[in-house]
């Protein structure tokens, strides 16, 4: 080559080094072998390392591998062929961090207009994109707070308020006629209110149990529990408006079974699958709890011989703004709100709850949870 014409070349490189050197951000030269020949001084200081360190070794050897060949190999290629490429790049950098970086390929021509590697620059925008991403939850979580909070006031303001003035209302009928009233329709009364008050009180225990969940009251404390013994004690709790429609409760747990959750939290879960399998179940129906254990996780069956669930209405149970009440097999009153709690509480102790369901043949809720620590 003319040295005239191979001094002019150097100095044409020479002043393109002298102006990514002048640039705020990481820089590089990369040739079509993927090789680095200079890399500007803001490549120095964000990746942590010496010039002598990277020139002369390829890309592959400097960033993850599987980086390089998924992410940044493809957009290399692609620049060669002419065209500039911008890659959002997530991963580990060559000093070991891991960041979000807007890297831009440009085709880089020599004297004579061809192309002979790659100019690169990178912007680090880990913190605006964490900052994105953050605001997109903090939306996400006020959306979801402003449903909480119209189901809470459509609780308060038509499923406890209407329960109460019928019992306010059964109640001042037996108080101004008792005397007039038979002891039938005594007895019919007071099977009404005692139904309403017991819709109420469920009612509230729930609202409360939500209430202290959306404040971030109540805290997961997992500790390894016996599932048998805990379906035991919900059993207990329910037994009443079982007998009251001659449904028939099964424990079928094995009882060696044994969880890792917060037993408060676990103990609600259950009383409310069970005690929404009784309002959907029918007189002389069965609702059965098992569990089946794997190495890792306890998969519990929360299963009733009742109505069932239409498929249309299935994606929507654990929505809270979602209306998902509905009247039992003898009227009973529900708000749909114990199973927005129940996937709540499954949630927080690293579990999934799911459903299946096929109408007037029954539905099976499932619930995975961590197995029990050994210690």
């Amino acid at each position: 080559m003319n040295p005239k014409i191979r001094k002019n070349k150097n100095r044409y490189f020479h002043y393109q080094k002298e102006i990514l050197n002048t640039i705020s951000e990481p820089a590089s030269f990369i040739d079509r072998n993927f090789r680095y020949l200079f890399v500007n001084s803001a490549f120095n200081k964000t990746y942590e390392k010496e010039t002598d360190e990277v020139i002369g070794k390829t890309v592959g050897e400097l960033w993850e591998l599987a980086d390089f060949e998924n992410k940044i190999q493809p957009s290399i290629e692609k620049c060669l062929k002419g065209k500039p490429v911008f890659l959002l790049y997530e991963g580990i950098t060559p000093n070991g961090k891991e960041k979000i970086l807007e890297m831009n390929y440009y085709p880089h021509r020599n004297a004579s207009r061809r192309i002979d590697g790659v100019i690169s620059t990178a912007k680090d925008v880990t913190e605006h994109k964490k900052a994105e991403q953050a605001l997109k939850e903090s939306e996400a979580r006020l959306k979801e707070l402003n449903a909480t909070k119209d189901k809470l006031f459509s609780i308060i303001g038509h499923d406890l308020k209407g329960p109460l003035n019928n019992i306010l209302g059964f109640s001042e009928l037996l108080e101004q006629g008792f005397d007039s009233y038979s002891s039938d329709e005594i007895k019919h009364y007071n099977k009404l209110i005692y139904k309403l008050s017991q819709s109420v009180s469920d009612l509230l225990e729930n609202l409360l149990t939500w209430s202290r969940a959306q404040r971030n009251v109540l805290k997961v404390s997992p500790n390894n529990i016996a599932v048998c013994f805990t379906v035991e004690k919900c059993f207990g709790l329910l037994i009443q408006n079982a007998l009251h429609k001659e449904i028939r409760l099964k424990n079928i747990v094995p009882p060696d079974t044994v969880i890792f959750a917060d037993e408060e939290m676990i103990t609600s879960v259950i009383r409310n699958l069970v005690s929404n399998a009784i309002k959907f179940t029918h007189r002389g129906g069965t609702i059965s709890v098992g569990a089946r254990s794997s190495e890792k996780e306890v998969v519990l069956e929360i299963k009733d011989t009742g109505i069932g669930i239409a498929p249309n209405k299935i994606p929507n149970l654990f929505l809270p703004n979602e209306n998902q009440s509905s009247a039992g097999t003898e009227g009973e009153k529900g708000t749909g709100l114990g199973l927005i709690i129940c996937k709540d509480f499954v949630e927080k102790n690293n579990g999934k709850i799911s459903i299946e369901s096929e109408l007037n043949t029954g539905t099976t809720f499932f619930i995975s949870l961590p197995n029990e620590v050994k210690k």
